[in-house]
């Protein structure tokens, strides 16, 4: 009893301490399409004016307007929101490893959730990964205890028929983490592999048709709870027509799928630069020199945990032990690996980095406990025993003060919302703000303009000509090399008009975003003649 008391206490220290992290550098303003529109969605649900976008993140949004009904700003509602969630997954990362891997891992893990430079900046921002991730981390550790109560059931069967048996409990918890899932799909839909892996296994371990019937009923009816009100409170015609335009644009055009980025080395690229640079916050050429004294720590404990499950006859036991997680993020990698943006877009990893830090701290819990067990004289063991300890502690050191860092910068307006904001004030000049992606920002932070969205590259260029001898704006997304050499035969400049560049580990899609000036002849009038920074596409 005194043990679990003091465990819950370290767990709501370490929650609060989460919380007041990830408050601290907390924004107030858009950093792209996305995060507006959920701002938007916040002050005003409308499916048709995609307030938000689809697949509308129902849950999320009405959390947020429970907060700004209490009087928060929408942007400030989502940036609790947010926090809250970080803290939450924090916890949950904690419980997750305790159950998997025992008191010492859940330390570990708690540790190093918290120290998680990727876990501190997407606490930061105003979208629905973090919240998202909270919710399958919950559902994961949910799920994590039932086999825990199971092995206990196996072990020390209840003494009568009547006795509520830890299989019983087991079986509640499963049904609440198969609910919570469906609720999730709700706060972020993309993350559904968890949702169907955690189904289907749970389904086939009770066995029989009525199991899969009983499991799918869960998961319905946690998906119910927010699907029903989305029907009922938008016009159903407006929410099957905005629905399908927006999910084969995600597919077909620029959703960032195998199909719009097919390229096997740059999709292997953001496997690579999206979990190890970002999620695990691991060394690369680009990233701050601190983290290559962090990279060996990291890949020793690494090492770790991937020597806990080396052989066959433990990676065997670890899947029957815990297999609603090996399902669950096979499934998820698979899905992102095609269907997401990750060339672009390191957040789409996101839901995996607890599993992962997990795994690295049940590592370091198995070393220290085999290295104690290895020693002879007790002075000896407690100096072996501390090393693991010390490697969490000098990793979680050097990660706390990236992510302090790159919260710093996170507090700057975004390269998008600088335009946006430079736009605004510079609202004189009447020349055209050519774009592709940045036209519903400028339109709300910027209404003195009227940016003209092209969708290729011979509508770009029309658009120039037909802009007058003033010439036209354009936000680099929306020049690709192309454009730019066609414009160059016509005689075109190209100067950097404003520009306010940020890390990409900061904003992994537009780190580079610059607002430039076509003129048709003779000196630029903005800047000096550059090379645009590159664009990339926007979701």
């Amino acid at each position: 009893m005194r043990e679990s008391r003091r465990d819950l206490a370290a767990l709501a220290a370490l929650t609060a301490v989460a919380l007041a992290s990830r408050l601290l550098f907390r924004i107030d303003h858009d950093e792209d399409i996305d995060a507006l529109r959920f701002a938007l969605g916040v002050e005003r649900f409308d499916v048709a004016e995609l307030r938000p976008h689809a697949p509308y993140y129902p849950v999320f949004i009405a959390a947020a307007k429970g907060l700004a009904l209490l009087g928060a700003t929408p942007r400030a509602a989502l940036a609790l929101v947010s926090a809250a969630s970080g803290a939450a997954t924090v916890a949950f990362t904690a419980l997750l490893a305790r159950d998997v891997a025992g008191r010492r891992a859940a330390a570990f893990a708690g540790i190093l959730a918290l120290a998680s430079p990727f876990l501190w900046l997407s606490s930061e921002k105003l979208l629905s990964d973090m919240a998202g991730t909270a919710v399958t981390t919950a559902a994961l550790w949910l799920c994590a205890r039932a086999r825990r109560l199971r092995r206990i059931d196996s072990a020390a069967p209840a003494a009568g028929p009547d006795a509520d048996s830890a299989e019983a409990r087991a079986a509640r918890t499963r049904t609440c983490a198969l609910v919570l899932l469906g609720v999730g799909l709700g706060v972020r839909l993309s993350y559904f592999p968890f949702a169907l892996a955690c189904l289907a296994v749970i389904a086939r371990s009770e066995g029989g048709r009525l199991a899969w019937l009983a499991r799918g009923r869960d998961l319905a009816a946690g998906a119910l709870a927010w699907l029903v009100p989305l029907v009922l409170f938008a016009t159903p015609r407006d929410l099957v027509a905005t629905t399908w335009v927006q999910g084969l644009g995600h597919f077909t055009r620029w959703g960032g799928t195998a199909i719009t980025v097919s390229s096997p080395l740059d999709r292997l690229r953001g496997v690579l630069w999206g979990i190890w640079a970002n999620g695990l916050g691991g060394a690369w050429p680009d990233a701050p020199a601190a983290r290559w004294l962090g990279a060996p720590l990291l890949i020793a404990l690494l090492a770790a945990g991937a020597l806990r499950v080396a052989s066959p006859e433990r990676a065997a036991r670890a899947l029957r032990e815990q297999p609603e997680l090996w399902a669950s993020a096979l499934a998820y990698f698979l899905w992102a690996l095609l269907g997401q943006n990750i060339a672009y877009k390191p957040r789409h990893w996101l839901p995996l980095v607890p599993l992962l830090l997990v795994a690295t701290a049940a590592g370091a819990a198995a070393l220290s406990s085999a290295r104690a067990a290895a020693e002879g004289a007790p002075r000896r063991r407690s100096l072996r025993d501390a090393a693991p300890f010390a490697l969490v502690a000098a990793l979680a050191a050097q990660w706390i003060i990236d992510a302090i860092a790159l919260a710093r910068q996170h507090e700057a307006p975004s390269p998008a919302a600088a335009i946006v904001r430079f736009l605004r004030d510079e609202g004189t000049e009447q020349r055209p703000v050519l774009t592709r992606d940045l036209d519903r920002m400028i339109q709300e932070g910027a209404p003195d303009r009227l940016p003209a969205r092209v969708r290729d590259d011979a509508a770009l260029v029309r658009a120039v000509e037909q802009a007058g001898p003033g010439g036209a704006l354009i936000t680099s997304e929306a020049l690709s090399q192309q454009a730019r050499s066609a414009l160059a035969d016509r005689g075109y400049t190209i100067a950097i008009r404003f520009a306010r560049p940020r890390s990409r580990y900061v904003d992994a899609l537009w780190s580079d975003l610059a607002l430039l000036e076509a003129l048709p002849a003779g000196p630029p009038a903005g800047g000096a003649l550059s090379r645009a920074p590159r664009g990339a596409p926007s979701r």
